[in-house]
């Protein structure tokens, strides 16, 4: 027998829903808006009901979503290298990419003369997954068909060095065979000093700086590395910062955010001369559009400077009075890089004069060269600029006013292979790869 239900308990249900609704709807408004942020067991069990639409609706999209290492053409005139004025490059690449038949990301080393590869690197990432998820509890669940080889490190002997961002410090050998990793957080830049240790920055998890007033704090550290793995030095960015004097810099820019530093690019000094000494150290902070000159046998930040580069990605002594900063030169609009004139910007700071130059700047707006994010450029000897455009997949070498040469990693005729973080290398620097001649 069917009864039906009575108007006022219909209304009563309804009334009930919309009273847990709009408690739900504030207490999320509530953490959200408060400086605080996520603090509580409770928090965190309402933030997560509230992403869980978002995250169905993503979870969706990535079914039979390909590769996030293959990227639409944005340059359908461009296959591998093209070159102006048939231009004839001595040099080589090591090309970050993805490779369609392994399809998974690795690296080659290219020679730009005749575009031939001299040298391939497969890691073998399910091995390599398998046992750094039973060492590192930070390690997510990883996909090897999205895995970035992020900065490769070539040593003479035909190893490499890299990251997926934020993942284990992982070496390989010439034939892509796991050498060690090294557990922890490392991401973004992994350079080399005279003495042949390795410099990266790292995330240290959990962290112990300013408990009780920060949440869930993105502590990015300057670490150092021996060539074996070992672990010499790390140290708090902001740990850094607020110990000489930049408390302000640091905590007094507007509202707290998770990342507020962002470190991306640590530069060894190879050399001593007037404004540093080797070993020093060039430090790169996006998120406060700031580079600082860093003497870790002291702890003292000898230099700092924020601007006129904004949100940059990559720093480079260029020689003994003056340094490089790429900027990336965005403004960041809620989680948004939006260009701020329309092309990414090379700067050169002069520590004897005081003064920044930029350049590069008629090459770069001729070549409509832009990166929201990521990026690196190095100044060449002879003074030539290598770009990569990390957004956008393509590679550039030019001088103050003109392209040399541009390269894209074509798949095929509607996509590109994405490139992590490329790396120029020299002729004479190919030379003392020893572990070619033994092939």
């Amino acid at each position: 027998m069917n009864k039906k239900i009575p108007l006022w308990f219909v209304l009563l249900l309804l009334w009930f829903a919309l009273i847990v609704i709009l408690t739900f709807g504030w207490d999320v408004w509530r953490i959200k808006t408060s400086r605080q942020g996520v603090t509580t067991k409770t928090d965190r069990i309402i933030i997560a009901i509230a992403s869980f639409p978002s995250l169905v609706k993503e979870s969706f999209k990535e079914i039979g979503k390909p590769s996030t290492l293959i990227s639409p053409d944005l340059y359908p005139n461009i296959n591998g290298l093209k070159t102006e004025k048939k231009y004839i490059d001595s040099n080589y690449i090591l090309l970050s990419t993805y490779d369609k038949k392994a399809n998974q990301s690795v690296a080659k080393l290219i020679r730009l003369s005749d575009q031939k590869v001299m040298h391939q690197w497969v890691p073998d990432y399910d091995a390599i997954i398998k046992l750094l998820g039973k060492q590192n509890k930070f390690w997510p669940d990883q996909n090897r068909h999205d895995l970035r080889l992020y900065h490769p490190l070539l040593t003479s002997d035909g190893s490499l060095v890299f990251n997926n961002v934020l993942s284990p410090l992982i070496k390989i050998d010439k034939n892509s065979k796991l050498v060690w990793s090294v557990n922890g957080i490392f991401h973004h830049s992994i350079e080399v000093d005279a003495d042949g240790n390795i410099w990266v920055p790292s995330v240290i998890k959990p962290t112990a700086f300013l408990p009780g007033i920060l949440t869930d704090y993105k502590d990015d550290a300057i670490t150092e590395l021996t060539a074996n793995g070992k672990m010499l030095f790390q140290k708090s960015v902001a740990q850094i910062l607020v110990e000489n004097g930049y408390q302000a810099l640091l905590l007094g820019m507007g509202q707290y955010e998770k990342d507020m530093l962002h470190l991306n690019d640590i530069q060894p000094a190879l050399t001593t001369g007037k404004y540093w000494m080797k070993g020093d150290l060039l430090v790169s902070i996006r998120n406060r559009s700031a580079v600082f000159l860093y003497r870790p046998s002291t702890n003292k930040i000898l230099w700092l400077k924020a601007g006129p580069w904004l949100n940059q990605h990559d720093v480079n002594f260029v020689d003994s009075t003056r340094i490089s900063v790429f900027g990336n030169d965005v403004v960041r609009v809620f989680g948004e890089d939006r260009p701020l004139n329309g092309y990414s910007e090379e700067y050169i700071f002069n520590f004897k004069t005081n003064k920044t130059e930029m350049p590069y700047t008629a090459f770069l707006k001729k070549a409509k060269f832009a990166t929201p994010s990521e990026g690196r450029a190095d100044i060449l000897p002879g003074g030539d600029l290598f770009v990569e455009e990390t957004n956008k997949n393509r590679l550039l070498r030019g001088n103050a006013s003109n392209v040399i040469w541009q390269y894209v990693d074509r798949i095929d005729k509607h996509s590109v292979a994405a490139l992590s973080w490329s790396r120029f290398i020299s002729k004479d620097e190919f030379k003392r790869l020893t572990f070619l001649k033994t092939n």
